[in-house]
């Protein structure tokens, strides 16, 4: 019975000590286990924590398939996009600011120094679509001058009227995606005054002094002597004209020159100078003289009467055209025989060259 009760007891100890041996391994894997997990956790702790001092959460936006940067949040992209209309509207308050197409919005984690290495405002500016509303001031059908706003352009309109009532003078609203050469306050003064002289009647001659008969030493276009008709002549000066260009400096005077005669008046000025047709009638002559006269317009007004344009750099009418008082007709130039810019500025009564300046001095 001893042996038994023995047996039994060494047994169960034998068992308990297995038992403890097998928890003890369980033990151990568990804490091996719980030392792994926490090690795991540390790690993606650190990673997660290095990865957001690096990384930042942004808004990434595209407009269309144009990327235009890394926003902190849809409230910077706003601030950015108003700061560049504000640009704009600095410019010409009148000004449309848009976009063609709606800003794409997504969550993105970029590094600090690709958000700072980005300009934003480069890359929206060039998104950014404008309209502008100029109004252009537009004289017999040529524009003249343009203006940020209709009550510019009106003023100068109105003055134009008023100084010269026979012009045809409009105003009109034009959309633009860039304002151009828009005309400065200066500009624009200088452009008025230079459009009445041209365009304002001539005080009329003494139309009782005949122009004198004489036989020119040097003609043009023809090879008999012509009476000079006083009638033909006093009814040019009557009707009048405009002064052909915008300077009003007399180089050469008409009449003799030693032997020879100076057929026209020589208005000196700026190579490119516009040059105006003196009044109402037909191009009869638009190209190259090898008589000296280089690049010329003649233009005939009627009754005999006729002028003569020379050495100019370029002529933009030509033969058979019709043209208005004050159009512009060619540029100047020192083309032929001449010895620097400037417009010869001839008059004609039946073919005979005349004393220009008695045509012009009123406007002078």
């Amino acid at each position: 019975m001893f042996n038994l009760c023995y047996n039994i007891i060494s047994d169960l100890k034998g068992r308990c000590k297995f038992l403890i041996w097998k928890i003890s391994g369980v033990i151990k894997t568990l804490r091996f286990i719980f030392f792994v997990v926490v090690l795991l956790v540390l790690i993606f702790c650190s990673v997660f924590i290095t990865i957001m001092n690096v990384y930042k959460p942004t808004v990434k936006v595209s407009i269309g398939e144009k990327f235009i940067g890394y926003f902190a949040n849809k409230q910077q992209f706003d601030e950015v996009y108003n700061t560049l209309v504000a640009e704009k509207e600095q410019i010409n308050t009148d000004v449309k600011v848009y976009l063609e197409s709606d800003p794409t919005f997504a969550t993105s984690y970029v590094r600090d120094s690709l958000i700072a290495d980005q300009n934003v405002y480069t890359n929206l500016r060039a998104e950014l679509k404008t309209e502008y509303t100029i109004y252009n001031v537009a004289v017999n059908g040529q524009k003249a001058m343009t203006f940020n706003t209709s009550d510019e352009a009106n003023k100068y309109a109105a003055s134009l009227k008023t100084e010269v009532a026979k012009l045809n003078v409009d105003v009109t609203p034009e959309k633009v995606a860039e304002t151009g050469e828009i005309t400065t306050i200066e500009r624009a003064d200088s452009i008025v005054r230079d459009i009445v002289s041209r365009n304002k009647e001539v005080v009329t001659p003494n139309t009782k002094n005949v122009i004198k008969k004489y036989t020119p030493t040097k003609t043009v276009g023809t090879t008999a002597n012509v009476a000079v008709s006083a009638e033909v002549a006093n009814n040019a000066l009557a009707q009048g004209g405009i002064w052909p260009t915008s300077s009003r400096y007399i180089s050469s005077p008409f009449g003799w020159r030693g032997s020879s005669m100076h057929t026209g008046t020589d208005i000196a000025g700026k190579s490119g100078d516009p040059i105006y047709a003196y009044k109402d009638g037909v191009v009869t002559f638009s190209g190259w003289n090898a008589s000296g006269y280089g690049y010329l317009v003649i233009i005939n007004h009627g009754n005999g009467f006729s002028t003569w344009y020379a050495h100019n750099s370029k002529i933009i009418v030509s033969a058979g055209e019709t043209v208005k008082q004050g159009q512009q007709i060619s540029y100047m130039g020192t083309t032929g025989y001449s010895t620097g810019n400037h417009l010869h500025f001839e008059t004609r009564i039946n073919g005979t060259p005349v004393n220009s300046y008695n045509y012009i001095a009123a406007y002078k």
